[in-house]
């Protein structure tokens, strides 16, 4: 049985739940090294940024309740509770979220010490059809735990598959291309980087692609795809040739066994936070946005390079809640992931 010390409260029963199985010793991703630069030469002369609205908001503390969002300042739009997930007892700190562009299926990247941690894979489909929205989800681990598991608990659990713990570095980074299907993560963000593809199935990685971006650019903590299959990540500036605090963004693809990138020569003037949490992709809007706590920038992924100021929405919201990660459905429904408390909330309008 698979060492389960992530997860103190697993019972045997639950891991039969999970479905987490499997020998301690499991196969390693296969491996590619790519040789070479992976990001495109570029003339920084030539680089410029868009003098976007400044609503970055500075870091804070985590103090936020209650189960709405709302925005302050920008663009409106707001956010309400749709899932409470199980508490950090075990589960530790979400930190990516995916979903299926229906919204029938959710991935979950929780890390923990030592930058490892596991994916959950939770089937919305049927959860929402026993009305485990809001806290029953997160109550049923609760029940769990405490060994008070009823008939209902069981049912809900049944739904969540727990996948074995990995190599995952910060986490941030979860992606599904939707062009194949494929679940990506950035593994490491030094100058010698790397992309792991994870199984839908196992929920851990089968593939391990070695790159190198260039000598001076290390790769981002973020990662997303477009309906393309195109990969995008950014990073803040920290000063020479752009503007300190600026938002560089790169566009590329990830393919069997390289990767491949170029700097979109076009950045933002003012980041949305003091963090850069996670980067997602809006479908219906085919919009590129940029999250950081408390504060989510966009822009059109149809302009990139010769964005204008008016083309890069903003938007400020109350809570003091860590913004961990965005998705949206096909229908153009916005999913936050937060943390403290670990929750997916829902908009309220979409944006």
């Amino acid at each position: 049985m698979q060492s389960t010390t992530w997860l103190p409260w697993l019972t045997a029963t639950a891991a039969v739940l999970f479905a987490i199985g499997g020998s301690g010793t499991t196969a390693a991703a296969k491996t590619y090294t790519q040789h070479g630069n992976a990001l495109a030469n570029y003339n920084v002369a030539k680089y410029r940024t868009v003098n976007n609205r400044n609503l970055s908001v500075k870091r804070y503390s985590f103090t936020g309740q209650g189960s709405t969002l709302t925005s302050i300042r920008g663009k409106r739009v707001g956010f309400k509770t749709n899932l409470l997930l199980p508490d950090q007892t075990g589960w530790q700190n979400p930190q990516s979220l995916v979903m299926t562009k229906t919204g029938s299926t959710m991935y979950v990247l929780s890390t923990q010490h030592n930058d490892r941690g596991f994916i959950a894979k939770y089937n919305l489909t049927a959860l929402r059809k026993l009305g485990a929205t809001s806290g029953a989800l997160a109550l049923a681990f609760k029940d769990q735990r405490q060994h008070t598991l009823t008939a209902r608990d069981k049912a809900i659990i049944k739904n969540v598959k727990v996948g074995p713990e990995f190599a995952c570095g910060h986490g941030q980074s979860l992606a599904r291309n939707p062009k194949n299907g494929q679940l990506w993560f950035v593994g490491a963000t030094a100058i010698h980087s790397n992309v792991q593809q994870v199984s839908t199935k196992t929920l851990k990685p089968v593939k391990r692609i070695n790159f190198t971006l260039k000598s001076t650019v290390p790769m981002g903590e973020n990662l997303t795809f477009d309906k393309h299959g195109n990969a995008y990540f950014y990073t803040y500036s920290n000063g020479g040739w752009a503007p300190k605090g600026s938002v560089k963004i790169y566009q590329g693809k990830i393919h069997s066994k390289s990767v491949r990138f170029h700097l979109i020569m076009q950045g933002l003037r003012h980041n949305p936070g003091t963090k850069s949490q996670s980067l997602a992709y809006n479908a219906q809007r085919n919009r590129l946005y940029f999250i950081s706590d408390g504060s989510i920038s966009s822009i059109p992924v149809s302009k990139l390079g010769h964005l204008k100021a008016k083309d890069v929405e903003a938007t400020n919201l109350n809570g003091h809640r860590e913004f961990e990660g965005l998705q949206f459905t096909s229908n153009g429904a916005g999913y936050l992931l937060t943390n403290r408390p670990a929750q997916v909330m829902r908009t309220t309008k979409n944006f």
